[in-house]
């Protein structure tokens, strides 16, 4: 049972996280738009010219996330236009869940719901549920499976049982967050699950 397309199926690694590309951080985003604005008005980088293909996309992916992340409409369409197709049909979409147990609408579910309409998908955004709130990782609070796995539980798991998910979730760091939902469906009897990230955190 394929998570991805038969165009995309060499993307499928049901054993590690896939990103669409890297996430720069604040000061790495302003670094890579400086040093793109300077190769632009002529100035010599010394950057080959694959580095400096890489370092756009990676400034472009970046502007996406975060204005998906400030809740912008625009990326949702871009998103899906490019996800859609690399996804199988028949499989469920689920969400890693925000760390706050009452923050359920998050644009990244509102995104997956859109991948599931798209095809013939199931729509399984709501079947991981965060019950005790956690300090946010971007902020510093801790990040381990367990401690995830401890303040998730899994509702409606006939949406997904029997069937490949494809996991779907904004930013990876360290991973646990997703690694510990992928446990999760596995245990309430999902047949394979792929992670998928927008955008990996970039760490130099």
């Amino acid at each position: 049972m394929a998570i991805f397309s038969a165009d995309f199926a060499l993307r499928e690694n049901l054993e590690k996280i896939v990103a669409l590309g890297d996430y720069l951080a604040i000061k790495q985003n302003l670094e890579t738009q400086g040093m793109l604005r300077f190769v632009q008005e002529g100035g010599e980088s010394g950057y080959s010219a694959r580095q400096l293909k890489d370092a756009e996309a990676s400034a472009k992916l970046t502007r996406w996330i975060d204005a998906l992340s400030n809740e912008r409409k625009w990326p949702i369409k871009r998103f899906t236009e490019q996800i859609a197709p690399m996804l199988a049909e028949g499989i469920a979409v689920a969400v890693a869940p925000s760390h706050n147990p009452f923050t359920t609408d998050t644009p990244i579910r509102a995104l997956a719901q859109k991948l599931a309409e798209s095809g013939e998908r199931v729509d399984a955004t709501g079947c991981l549920v965060r019950h005790t709130k956690i300090r946010r990782i971007g902020y510093g609070g801790p990040s381990y499976m367990h401690l995830h796995q401890e303040t998730i539980r899994v509702e409606n798991e006939v949406l997904f049982f029997g069937k490949p998910v494809l996991l779907l979730d904004d930013i990876a760091r360290s991973g646990a967050t997703l690694r510990a939902c992928r446990r999760l469906l596995l245990d309430h009897g999902a047949a394979e699950v792929q992670m998928l990230v927008l955008g990996r955190v970039w760490r130099g």
